[in-house]
């Protein structure tokens, strides 16, 4: 005989805790960053020296990021890895209202790579290519942030995650080649389970299930040329072509805790964090002369982004709690089931992205074979809105420009010609002031503010050519 209901009881007040403490528990699995390190900043010296316009002219290890078909434009193998210092100075004022924003932090990396072309049976016909990225004062970083702080969409810890991106190449004639490749990152999904007794004061069971699931976004590229009178004043000319196919950290967190005398607490939260957007760039180059021979040149391009995709900023958020101990149900009465105490949802709001065209130039000028100069500009717009309601989700226009050189030594193993090389840019990003005045029919928050600032990029390379 199934025991009768037991009078309505008030909401007790350890329910309500132990909702606080899962929500801190979860609360991490929302990170902030959006785009990539290789994305934002640069891949290798030479290429953020010349503003990433290394689609057509791109032939080091850096190829494999930017287009993936170079990795063959030279038959050698080529190895490089350097450091990155990225330093934010990010300018907020309020005009009106109080908030909190946060600013990105000084962060050091590490990055390499390689490319090889494939011999033997192949006849050099096939070649791979590896880029790699960590960051070295952090670790990868993952954090959360109230949607109502101000905080820097593309910037806030984009330094902080780990970026690896691989390519193969295939040239079918010596004009033509093809890439194909992915960009890889992992996604986080997972269970808590619990058992809380409110007599005791403590958890009777705890467990916890995570695991770490990898994601691919895939890369295309194609490489045409040399054309052109292969030297002198007509020099020669190269186009370039690769999409970069979407990628993202999608998380999924259940937390379920069996309150002992109160019922199940269910807390759920999800989102898609770690956003890079499908990219096409397109890239026209042209040689005086082939490198490292003296000689200049010059790279123009364009690189779409579909932002339009992004997903909203922030977690989604889905907490329960039942009373199926105050309140047992009929187990032989399908209709009879547990009534909630809480139950909440919280959704995510909409970004309101749009897609967006980046122009970009890239210069060098070889005078002798062993030393170069090297300047860039790429100018960025935002692809986000006045974050004039309930969010503070930061971002601006900007100019981005470069300089760098690089110094060419022989090979120190003294096996081969192969050069090594040294290389060294300076990258300056100027975020464009952006005023925000809030929508008074928005709710929380309230005010106006304006913001912008800089950001300064330092990348060395060190690079081997071994024939």
């Amino acid at each position: 005989m199934h025991p009768p209901p037991s009078p309505r009881r008030s909401r007790p007040l350890a329910p309500l805790l132990a909702t606080l403490a899962a929500c801190a528990l979860v609360a991490t699995a929302a990170p902030p960053t959006r785009a990539s390190f290789f994305d934002t900043y640069g891949f290798s010296a030479r290429a953020v020296a010349r503003g990433n316009a290394l689609v057509a002219l791109g032939f080091d290890y850096d190829a494999a990021y930017y287009n993936p078909a170079n990795v063959l434009s030279r038959k050698r193998v080529h190895l490089g890895f350097g450091f990155d210092l990225v330093a934010p100075s990010m300018d907020f004022e309020a005009v009106a209202g109080e908030f909190s924003p946060l600013s990105p932090d000084d962060n050091l990396g590490f990055h390499l790579g390689f490319s090889t072309p494939i011999g033997g049976v192949f006849d050099e016909v096939i070649g791979f290519g590896l880029a790699f990225f960590h960051p070295l004062t952090t670790g990868t970083n993952v954090s959360s942030v109230d949607p109502a702080d101000p905080w820097w969409y593309r910037y806030q810890s984009l330094p902080d995650k780990l970026v690896i991106a691989a390519g193969l190449a295939f040239e079918p004639v010596d004009w033509l080649r093809l890439g194909v490749g992915a960009q890889l990152l992992a996604a986080l999904d997972g269970v808590v389970d619990a058992s809380l007794s409110l007599a005791e004061g403590r958890f009777l069971r705890e467990t916890i299930d995570l695991e770490v699931v990898p994601r691919l976004g895939p890369t295309f590229g194609l490489a045409l040329g040399p054309f052109g009178g292969g030297g002198g004043a007509l020099g020669h000319f190269r186009f370039g072509a690769s999409f970069r196919g979407a990628l993202e950290l999608d998380y999924r967190l259940p937390v379920r805790v069996e309150i002992e005398q109160v019922g199940v607490l269910d807390v759920l939260v999800e989102g898609v964090s770690l956003y890079t957007p499908d990219q096409l760039a397109l890239g026209l180059g042209w040689e005086s002369a082939p490198a490292p021979e003296p000689g200049w040149s010059v790279e123009l391009g364009l690189t779409w982004e579909r932002w339009s995709d992004a997903p909203p900023a922030g977690a989604r958020f889905l907490l329960a709690i039942d009373d199926r101990h105050l309140q047992p149900v009929d187990p032989n009465d399908p209709a009879d089931t547990p009534d909630k105490i809480v139950d909440v949802v919280g959704e995510r709001v909409p970004l309101g992205a749009v897609d967006t065209v980046t122009p970009r130039a890239g210069l060098e000028w070889r005078p002798e074979d062993h030393w170069s100069i090297r300047a860039g500009y790429f100018f960025r717009p935002t692809p986000l809105p006045d974050p004039v309601y309930q969010t503070n989700t930061l971002d601006a226009a900007a100019h981005v420009m470069s300089l760098g050189v690089g110094l060419m030594f022989g090979d120190p193993t003294g096996d081969k010609a192969g050069p090594l090389s040294l290389d060294l840019a300076i990258q300056w990003t100027h975020l464009t002031q952006r005023g925000v005045q809030k929508d008074p029919l928005a709710g929380s928050p309230q005010g106006a503010y304006q913001a912008g600032g800089n950001l300064w990029h330092i990348a060395l390379d060190l690079r081997h050519d071994h024939f």
